[in-house]
């Protein structure tokens, strides 16, 4: 075997030809160590580098520099070259092994430098690791093989002369490592196209008529989504020119009737600048406008919640896919997550596929949350214990103090880290509490939060915390109450100051979670009812 050795000298490169059993100082070199180095680019990928040497490429060298080696090309070179094998199949394997390679197990991932090769015409990467490919420069390539390789995508537009395009779908690629649409439309040229096991649902070949010799896109899903049924549709004339063996997992255009499917790119989007785009689909192309009316239902209002770009999507003649945009509307109303239902009405000039419907979700910004304040004692009466809410035998003002919450929900409200500030400690950052962690309020349940003291009693089975600076510190007049999470994000407020100075018992709902607030004696004669309804029922 014969192969190319530049060895680094005395700050220059020195290109020999090296044969097998000779040594360097068997030959002459082409360059003196006072000659021009010359204009060399390395090879990042070894096993690409070692590969082309071992298969005598003109212009690829390998380097030994400080012991270490490394492989390089001469562009002049290199452009002159037609063709590349650089297949890793087993039994290519096992022969690179036996010739001694160091990269002969190593699967090529790494693909620059082929850029040079612009007089390439034949370039075979059969059972490598490539994810990405550039061959805009090898404008004169007529044949590309790429099996079981992970190209996700395949830029062919400056590739006219191309005849034959081999590429099968590896079993162990990510999807994203797969092929869903490629653009044949300047390779006229092309007779061979061989696209297995990739996910395309449709392809356009209406500009590749020649293709005469294999076509094959079995293993792709095709309209239905199933990989086993051949129904990507092409061309009458190229699939009649086939024989039925080299025509696998297609179906002839002239044989199929256009069906239209319905599909969106975001199934969630934010109500803030959420997007999302509709793509009415059809499995052939015909020689008439395709025009497809949308139904539209949901819970969000459309112009108010959202907006669509049309509810009327015509697909043109000859063309495959025409879209539509929904925006999402912001707004200052915590709604609560809503949605879009979008299917297919009516079709002229095609017919809709069964189940098409698609659901948008816009999701709210805004806070939604379930809690809300059913009960507030800022001023316990001081008439011996009456002013007692919190029942542990001790009247206290601050101590006696509570705010009552209720979890309006069907789900239990996890406020671990929320917190409550009277109006000073807001402005100042303070919290008066903060809730601990596993504060849990079981759906449809209370939690009390007293100022101080020993809370004595059953509090009808609510959650039953105290302040944990030891004072909620409400005062009896223009104060103003307000709730957190634990993002700091307002919740709830409550506001004293339109209320008595001097009530000497608590303002709760009348009734019960939907009222208005109003003084508790007025209900049933009781001052307070903390953890319990107004009638001393529990939740």
């Amino acid at each position: 075997m014969k192969t190319n050795l530049i060895k680094y000298m005395a700050g220059c490169f020195i290109l020999v030809q090296v044969l097998t059993g000779c040594s360097t100082d068997d030959v002459e070199p082409t360059e003196d160590g006072g000659g021009t180095t010359p204009d060399l680019v390395l090879i990042p990928d070894d096993a690409f580098g070692e590969y082309m040497l071992y298969n005598e490429t003109a212009g690829v060298y390998e380097v030994v520099e400080d012991g270490a080696v490394h492989y390089y090309l001469d562009p002049t070179e290199v452009a002159a070259v037609n063709e590349l094998l650089l297949s890793k199949t087993s039994s290519n394997v096992a022969n690179l092994t036996t010739a001694g390679l160091a990269t002969a197990e190593t699967k090529i991932t790494d693909l620059t430098g082929i850029e040079y090769f612009v007089g390439l015409q034949h370039l075979v990467l059969t059972s490598n690791s490539v994810t990405s490919l550039d061959v805009s420069d090898l404008t004169a390539l007529q044949e590309l093989e790429l099996n079981f390789n992970l190209i996700g995508s395949l830029d062919l537009s400056n590739n006219s002369q191309l005849t034959l395009l081999r590429y099968k779908g590896s079993s162990s690629a990510e999807e994203n490592q797969k092929l869903s649409t490629i653009d044949l439309s300047n390779n006229t040229a092309l007779k061979h196209l061989y696209l297995p096991n990739h996910n395309f649902v449709t392809i356009d070949l209406s500009n590749n008529l020649a293709i005469d010799e294999m076509l094959d896109m079995s293993g792709n899903p095709g309209p239905d989504g199933d990989p086993d049924t051949a129904d990507i549709v092409v061309p009458a004339a190229i699939y009649d020119q086939l024989a039925p063996e080299n025509r696998l997992g297609v179906v002839s255009d002239a044989n199929v009737t256009a069906t239209v499917f319905l599909a969106v790119d975001n199934e969630t989007i934010s109500e803030a600048d959420g997007m999302a785009t509709i793509t009415v689909s059809l499995n052939a192309a015909t020689n008439q406008d395709v025009t497809v009316v949308l139904s539209v239902a949901g819970t969000a209002t459309q112009d108010t919640d959202y907006t669509l770009s049309t509810t009327s999507i015509v697909v043109p003649a000859g063309q495959t896919s025409a879209t539509a945009t929904l925006s999402a509307i912001q707004d200052d109303e915590a709604e609560g997550n809503e949605t879009v239902v979008l299917d297919i009405e009516s079709v002229t000039n095609a017919e809709a596929a069964e189940n098409q419907a698609v659901t948008i979700n816009i999701e709210d910004d805004e806070i939604v949350i379930s809690l809300l304040i059913n009960e507030v004692l800022y001023d316990p009466s001081n008439d011996a214990l009456d002013g007692d809410a919190n029942g542990d035998g001790v009247y206290s003002q601050a101590e006696d103090e509570f705010i009552e919450f209720y979890n309006d929900s069907d789900d239990a409200l996890d406020m671990s880290g929320f917190m409550i500030y009277d109006a000073d400690g807001y402005l100042a950052g303070t919290p008066n509490h903060t809730f601990p962690e596993g504060t849990i309020v079981p759906a449809h349940g209370a939690i009390v939060v007293f100022g101080g003291g020993t809370p004595t009693g059953s509090f009808g089975g609510a959650v039953v915390q105290t302040s944990t600076t030891g004072d909620l510190n409400m005062n009896n007049a223009d104060d103003l109450m307000t709730i957190t999470d634990a993002e700091n994000n307002v919740l709830l407020t409550f506001n004293i100051e339109p209320l008595s100075n001097n009530p000497n018992e608590s303002y709760t709902r009348n009734p019960d979670i939907t009222g208005e607030f109003v003084q508790h004696s007025s209900v049933n004669g009781a001052l307070f009812s903390p953890g319990t309804k107004a009638d001393g029922t529990s939740f």
